[in-house]
């Protein structure tokens, strides 16, 4: 694809972001309803619209792609295994972060080609910070200014800042930053922000030992972090694989600012093995 299509496709993508989150700060003020998954997770009526927003918008844009969508009832993993460009959109990524109000959820929107995350966004609507990226590179966008983004260049383990979940912390976090040595930690809510963390500089590792993330969890914010020299596995080293019929990352994930990737891999993969 052209550097023009792709600035052209950047550029609806991040409207369209931008749009969904005015509406979830609108619902914030005006009420939520709630209802509950079977998994548990809760789920709202923002969640909903917003995703059926970001459905049509992008079939209006893009008629000849797949979609792929948290809220969407049915998935077609053999048309996602072959299909040469594949959306995946999160309406609201830290839904729980959404409920009670702390400003930590984003919308978040990703576009893989031939199973390569290439196009990605994250908008955080309460602080209208909007991460997004291209083949070409990572940027912020924030207060009208848009700055390049790159991660940091910090090598030592120890002395790395862990981007840690504020919802889904565990046994296996626990035991995993004990290895590697790590004391340094900033809380957050949504993955895409903790991905925002990294590519800003402000951590340099982000470890999600859990099987609860999916494709659309990581579609967007690897596509920025990969831009902005990072590096996302999962616990075992290997990529994350979007053309797998599952939706899940059953074998957790692992983001850095790629210096030492392997040797923080090395040092923790038995800690939370595949769960298949």
């Amino acid at each position: 694809m052209s550097h023009e299509n792709v600035a052209t496709d950047t550029s609806i993508v991040r409207q369209l972001a931008i749009e969904a989150g005015q509406r979830a700060l609108s619902d914030l003020k005006h009420g939520i309803r709630v209802s509950y998954k079977a998994d548990a997770e809760p789920v709202t009526d923002t969640d909903r619209a917003i995703n059926a927003f970001l459905v049509t918008e992008l079939q209006r844009h893009f008629p000849d792609d797949l979609i792929v969508s948290e809220e969407a009832e049915d998935d077609d993993p053999i048309r996602r295994a072959t299909a040469p460009r594949v959306w995946f959109i999160d309406p609201i990524d830290g839904t729980k972060e959404f409920l009670a109000g702390n400003g930590e959820f984003s919308i978040m929107i990703g576009l893989c080609e031939h199973g390569c995350p290439s196009l990605g966004v994250v908008h955080q609507p309460t602080t209208g910070k909007t991460w997004y990226a291209t083949p070409y590179g990572a940027w912020l966008d924030w207060q009208g200014d848009c700055q390049p983004l790159r991660v940091s260049s910090v090598n030592d383990i120890s002395a790395m800042t862990l981007a840690a979940s504020r919802s889904h912390r565990n046994r296996y976090l626990a035991t995993a930053a004990e290895r590697l040595g790590i004391h340094k930690e900033i809380v957050s809510g949504s993955g895409g922000l903790k991905i925002g963390l990294l590519v800003e500089r402000r951590a340099d590792l982000f470890i999600s030992a859990s099987t609860r993330s999916k494709l659309w969890d990581t579609a967007g914010p690897e596509a920025i972090l990969r831009a902005a020299g990072g590096v996302l596995t999962d616990f075992q080293g290997q990529p994350l694989d979007y053309r797998q019929p599952d939706l899940h990352h059953r074998a957790g994930l692992v983001a850095s600012n790629g210096i030492r990737h392997a040797a923080i891999v090395a040092q923790i993969r038995d800690v939370f093995p595949p769960h298949r």
